[in-house]
């Protein structure tokens, strides 16, 4: 079926040209759309036609699916596009039912992801393409759309040249822009030095070696002081605040694959670059299919042209003396720079591999937890600690990064155990922990409300059990923490058995918003949680409210900006690089001014390529650029910040009080 432009409506937008093929419309600020009214009644899976964003810097574009009576959207599709680049986009309407957040790139697209809750199509009163809320109006042309049950065989990308030698964006100009190898030379060879800390009383783990807080154990460890305070201790014993990046890698692998036409240089023949190109297959999650992709990494081809064969260790060097120098005691999730092989200068955190999965998935990602196997599973997954036991720079490992049920709001884990039609060990186990408490079916259906004949039909699927049957919430949010315990408990008790020296530093949850995702907290020695918010002290407080008492980390936050490189800001977008020091300082400093606040990794080192790295992301978030060269504005208040860490940390003085002026992100 043919999408007809002529039928769309507008909200918080202006139609400026329409006819039946094609329509270009001037979005609001706000977030403006166009419904697609054709879209209602059909049973078709794809939509798919080409966009165009008319302007300089990228776009979060939204398709957004309204139940009648709601202002706000129930579930939506949020995709990015690269400015004046028309790109084919095929959104899958079955990915209605929220089995996953991620999908695999097609050509010339960035990420795409989907939020919200699940979501019956034929209960939809509304279909809407539009854009995420945005600091000015956008304007857009969309183009031959349809409806099918089968993905198009092609997906043109423009034969348009938008990357650099270097890995820069052609499309402008800005200061730090590199020009020529001679020009990069001379950054490169002004960054090299010694690296070491500026501050006296930093030793040499960067903690704090005029505050000794208990005995040294060789290895990181936690200390909560008796003003109620949480810290880190170094291996000497000493106060550690763990501050820096994730992601301190030699440079950013981006994907090429359909974008080869739109490089300037990509030198994939030439076998002294061999090492900067990879083609592969990868598997995102269980649940997702295979994807193949082509990646070269620039930053690497960078160091190579200037340094030749030796461009690893001068990276290294570089690398440590651009972040010790300015304060940087951490690597973040992700590192890179000498882990684990007798010359670390600098402790860091890592996340332990293949977290186990079961055969089969209770919802997205989340395993039977109650099985055999997964507890066998566990067991094969902690032995990969072995290699890193010993290491005194390893402050600790992170089970896994984000698990993705967790991005749906509200999520009772429980009620999708009941919903899976799978003869799962966890529904064995929710059905016994039922018969436990009432014994008899009458009994449970006088606190649910329901007619069930006994409790075998609880072996069948019950959709949405707790909102068709609101007794039934009680019961269901217990058994949720008790599988959110387990899904924790198990994999943390083999990793003990391996490694009883470094800190288990939980999950790196996407968001502290749901009490059942604090359950099982007692088998970490550190609770993890990312913020992409300019200040933490909420999420942070809704751990320690929830009844965690426990050291907090931030694994990951950041923000980007659009008077640089890149089109677009990350999950978090401010005025200028400026604005950017301003938020380290305001957010970093929140951190150790709270009480429980021992971390702050910022993601990421390294900017992401402006194409997209694997997924599609394509940020303005590094502290280096892709010719290494660090963001003076950042970098600056990453020193002002290392410099008072510990005195914010104890509370001898007052954190940076200056917010940073913020602008809608464009992220995906």
């Amino acid at each position: 079926m043919k999408i007809d432009w002529r039928q769309a409506e507008a909200r918080d937008a202006e139609i400026l040209s329409t006819d039946g093929d094609s329509c270009t419309v001037l979005l609001g600020a706000g977030g403006g759309g166009i419904s697609l009214p054709q879209i209602k009644g059909t049973e078709e899976r794809y939509l798919t036609g080409d966009v165009e964003v008319l302007e300089e810097h990228s776009t979060a574009m939204m398709f957004r699916c309204f139940l009648p009576g709601q202002e706000k959207e129930n579930l939506f599709m949020r995709f990015g596009i690269l400015p004046q680049f028309k790109t084919r986009i095929c959104l899958d309407l079955d990915l209605l039912d929220n089995r996953t957040i991620f999908t695999n790139r097609t050509p010339g697209t960035l990420k795409l992801v989907v939020h919200g809750q699940r979501t019956q199509r034929e209960e939809v009163e509304r279909f809407e393409l539009g854009m995420d809320e945005m600091f000015h109006d956008v304007k857009v042309r969309f183009e031959n759309f349809t409806m099918s049950d089968t993905m198009p065989e092609e997906f043109p990308v423009p034969s348009k040249k938008l990357v650099d030698e270097f890995g820069q964006w052609l499309g402008k100009e800005w200061p730090g822009k590199i020009h020529s190898r001679e020009e990069l030379k001379e950054k490169y060879q002004a960054l090299e030095g010694k690296a070491e800390y500026p501050f006296p009383e930093w030793n040499v783990w960067g903690g704090d070696k005029t505050r000794k807080l208990k005995e040294g154990t060789g290895f990181f460890s936690t200390c909560k002081t008796p003003d109620g305070r949480w810290h880190l201790t170094d291996p000497e014993g000493c106060d550690y605040f763990s501050l820096g990046p994730c992601g301190t890698r030699a440079g950013e692998w981006g994907r090429i694959d359909s974008f080869e036409n739109c490089c300037e240089w990509l030198p994939e023949e030439d076998a002294q670059y061999a090492e900067f190109f990879e083609e592969g297959s990868r598997r995102r999650t269980a649940y997702m299919p295979v994807d193949h992709y082509r990646m070269a990494n620039f930053s690497g081809m960078n160091l190579k042209k200037i340094y030749g064969d030796d461009w690893k260790e001068k990276w290294e060097e570089i690398s440590c003396h651009i972040l010790m120098n300015n304060g940087i005691n951490s690597q973040g999730n992700f590192p890179g720079i000498a882990v684990n092989n007798g010359r670390s200068k600098m402790a860091y955190v890592r996340e332990l591999p293949d977290f186990p999965v079961t055969d089969t998935l209770i919802f997205r990602d989340f395993p039977d937890v109650l099985s055999p196997e997964y507890e066998e599973k566990s067991r094969i997954y902690a032995e990969k600690l072995e290699e890193w036991k010993h290491d005194p720079w390893l402050i600790g490992y992170f089970l896994r990064n984000e698990p993705e049920f967790n991005f749906v709001e509200n999520l009772a884990i429980a009620d999708e155990v009941l919903r899976n039609p799978a003869q799962t060990f966890c529904r064995k186990g929710l059905i016994a922990f039922l018969k436990e408490r009432y014994v008899t079916i009458e009994a449970l259906n006088q606190a649910w409300k329901t007619d069930f004949g006994s409790f075998a039909a609880l072996e069948g699927p019950v959709a949405d059990c707790s909102a068709r049957y609101p007794g039934s919430r009680k019961d269901i949010r217990e058994f949720s923490g008790k599988l959110i315990t387990e899904y924790i408990r198990v994999p943390s008790v083999a990793c003990r058995k391996v490694d009883p020296n470094h800190l288990n530093l939980g999950l790196r949850w996407s968001k502290a918003y749901n009490a059942d995702m604090m359950k099982g907290w007692e088998y970490f020695d550190v609770f993890s949680i990312n913020c992409y918010d300019f200040d933490p002290t909420r999420d942070m407080d809704f751990v320690k409210n929830a009844g965690v008492d426990l050291p907090i980390l931030l694994g990951e936050y950041h923000c980007g900006a659009l008077d640089r490189g890149l089109t677009a800001t990350g999950l978090k977008g401010v005025a200028n690089q400026e604005e950017r020091g301003v938020m380290w300082r305001y957010f970093v400093e929140k951190v150790a001014a709270h009480p429980y606040g021992v971390a702050a990794h910022w993601f990421q080192y390294n900017d992401q390529f402006c194409l997209g790295r694997y997924d599609g992301e394509n940020y303005q978030i590094g502290m280096v650029d892709v010719c290494m060269q660090p963001y003076p504005e950042l970098m600056d208040a990453v020193y002002e910040t290392s410099k008072v860490l510990y005195q914010v940390k104890n509370g001898e003085k007052q954190p940076c009080g200056r917010k940073p002026q913020p602008i809608p992100m464009i992220g995906y």
